[in-house]
């Protein structure tokens, strides 16, 4: 077993090693770098994807591509035939956020459609109400509403289809069908049917450079939120299940993972936070301490902090570390309002500033601020393959210990 477990622990390091090179390359080519995520805008139903879409179904829209996003979308979502000869999309009118009045008391009527696209009578083709769901929850009879607008204004449902659109193609839950005589609503997903789609887009904007990294650009940040990725084989865990005696012990391992954890903090990172504390001090010329709270667990997951006193002769600021949720998800820094602190000038010099922490806090950089899984991973490697000095991890604490010291000068 011992052998087979350092077999194992090898094949995975090595494995790993070349996982890390292949990120490494992407990440030189610049293939992460995505325009939406940049913006914050990635999981913003009406400001990014309702409005993407609404404006790539708009013939009138500003991508040039007149009526023909729409008829790929009407072809390969809705699954209608089209003829090559229909001119008539060009008149097909697109709109997002359409008003159709307020809630009433029953909540049968009123609302916000995310995308209505008007199709001229004479086509034959029914319009479409698409209800855009990326993670905001059903609301009480939601589709209902819309069935009956629908209904009222085209008279018959032959006449409109209502698209219920989300990650991966999910059914729309009883609240949102609400009570009454059932009414069909076509599934459709963003994983599936707008990713195909948007790549026939794409192709047909071969002559609109800009139009068609946007549309690149917006189906590779799809790719991310409906982590496609991971339909793809991983390696490690390939290896793993190559040989049962792999299995086994990765199983094994995985009934340790809190233990492990616990020994990577208290391990390499504790003394990286040791010395962190020491460069604080060779920087400052203050007294600083360091001190780690104890693990604590609950449900299966850990809580962990930590935190430097500064000190001069006459005063203590203590800057805190925590997580903001269980598992080690979410950290956070500032100075909060506490006995230790108390004296010092409340001058805030972190964001977010409040009752609880007057002098402010934030988070931590999106590649430290969870301690579990490969996130972790990582953070031990840079502390290992290279002096403290030069780690990115350390220069973020040693920074905020720094800015803090400068309250004790006031």
């Amino acid at each position: 077993m011992e052998n087979s477990m350092q077999t194992l622990l090898y094949k995975i390091g090595e494995l790993q090693k070349k996982q890390i090179i292949k990120q490494t390359e992407v990440k030189r080519r610049g293939e992460d770098f995505n325009v939406f995520n940049v913006l914050g805008l990635w999981s913003e139903e009406v400001r990014l994807h309702s409005a993407m879409l609404a404006e790539l179904l708009n013939p009138e829209g500003s991508h040039g591509c007149n009526e023909n996003f729409l008829r790929l979308f009407i072809q390969d979502v809705v699954e209608i035939k089209l003829s090559n000869d229909m001119d008539e999309l060009s008149k097909a009118f697109t709109t997002a956020e359409y008003h159709i009045g307020c809630i009433n008391e029953e909540e049968t009527e009123g609302g916000r459609i995310d995308i209505l696209i008007e199709m001229p009578q004479n086509t034959g083709i029914p319009s479409l109400i698409i209800e855009n769901k990326i993670y905001a929850d059903d609301q009480p009879n939601q589709l209902r509403r819309y069935y009956n607008f629908g209904v009222t204004k085209y008279q018959s449902p032959d006449n409109f289809k209502i698209l219920y659109l989300t990650l991966y193609g999910s059914s729309a839950s009883t609240t949102s069908t609400g009570e009454g005589e059932p009414f069909d609503y076509i599934k459709c997903s963003y994983i599936h049917h707008i990713r195909k789609w948007l790549e026939h887009c794409a192709a047909i904007a071969y002559d609109k450079p800009k139009v068609r990294e946007t549309i690149i650009q917006y189906n590779h940040l799809l790719t991310q939120i409906t982590a496609y990725y991971m339909n793809e084989k991983n390696p490690i865990i390939e290896e793993i299940a190559s040989k049962e005696d792999y299995l086994k012990n990765a199983i094994l391992i995985c009934s340790y993972q809190n233990d492990i954890i616990k020994k990577a903090i208290s391990g390499p990172i504790t003394k990286a936070l040791e010395h962190i504390r020491e460069m604080a001090e060779q920087k400052t010329q203050l007294n600083i301490k360091f001190k780690s709270n104890e693990f604590t667990e609950r449900s299966g997951k850990l809580d962990w902090g930590f935190s430097y006193f500064i000190t001069n002769s006459q005063k203590t600021v203590k800057v805190v570390y925590i997580f903001d949720k269980w598992g080690l998800i979410d950290l956070y820094y500032g100075i909060s309002k506490d006995n230790i602190s108390s004296g010092v000038p409340i001058t805030p010099i972190f964001n977010n500033p409040s009752d609880n922490w007057p002098w402010g806090w934030e988070w931590a950089p999106d590649k430290y601020n969870t301690w579990n899984g490969e996130n972790l991973y990582h953070i031990i490697d840079e502390l290992t393959s290279q002096p403290y000095e030069s780690s990115e991890f350390c220069k973020n604490i040693l920074d905020v210990i720094v800015k803090s010291s400068k309250l004790l000068n006031n």
